[in-house]
């Protein structure tokens, strides 16, 4: 069976997000162990390249902001995976008090030991940045494997990620989430975060950003 097949059909839209502040929530199982498995195995046979990052509109090699790799796939491979992505988000938008429907992506990443990404927004930072940046709403992350794993998944050490909250009511506005096989997290795009180097092992994830179609950032009407 083809690496894309095994889940083009899985949904599990019924599991319900677990808020860990009122801006970032997760889903535990959103892909099995061997789907994981199965998308691990495909993007060690893509091709690869260094991570960019987006700077005053220009898409350009940071190793000293980020340090990792894009995985390229054919458009039919991302579209399954991010369909599945985006229909759990629009099932449950209302609990995330947000329109967005459209899913920019998605991107899969591999960060190898060593790896990191320091602190950034998923959102425009300058005038020249491209509109899509300015309409995100909510990033989206599927984690592939973990520090804890089984004969199907490798494992990594460190790669935490820790989201910089900004309600003034909370007591540590460092929320550390420490990834795991199959999770799914989400956190308003605005957020300020970061990935801790990776100390060892790989460590493989998914990335796609939610917004609304109708956005005039992405053409809709204005």
């Amino acid at each position: 069976m083809p690496p894309h097949e095994t889940y083009a059909t899985g949904r599990r839209h019924d599991m319900q997000p677990q808020f860990r502040t009122q801006n970032i929530a997760s889903t535990g199982g959103f892909l099995s162990v061997d789907e994981c498995a199965d998308v691990i195995r495909a993007m060690a046979q893509a091709p690869r390249e260094p991570a960019q990052i987006m700077r005053a509109g220009e898409s350009i090699l940071d190793e000293s902001l980020r340090l990792c790799f894009d995985h390229h796939f054919p458009e039919d491979f991302k579209r399954r995976i991010g369909e599945r992505m985006a229909s759990y988000f629009v099932d449950h938008r209302a609990e995330f008090d947000s329109d967005a429907d459209y899913l920019y992506g998605p991107y899969f990443m591999s960060y190898e030991k060593g790896s990191y990404f320091r602190a950034h927004r998923d959102v425009a930072n300058h005038k020249d940045d491209p509109p899509r940046l300015a309409a995100h709403r909510w990033s989206l992350l599927l984690y592939l494997n973990g520090r804890d794993g089984s004969e199907a998944l490798p494992t990594f050490d460190g790669g935490a990620l820790t989201v910089y909250e900004t309600d003034p009511g909370l007591r540590d506005r460092r929320v550390v989430v420490v990834p795991e096989p199959g999770m799914l997290l989400l956190f308003r795009s605005s957020l300020m975060h970061e990935v801790a180097a990776v100390r060892d092992g790989t460590r493989y994830a998914v990335a796609g950003w939610m917004s609304s179609a109708d956005s005039p950032a992405l053409g809709g009407p204005r």
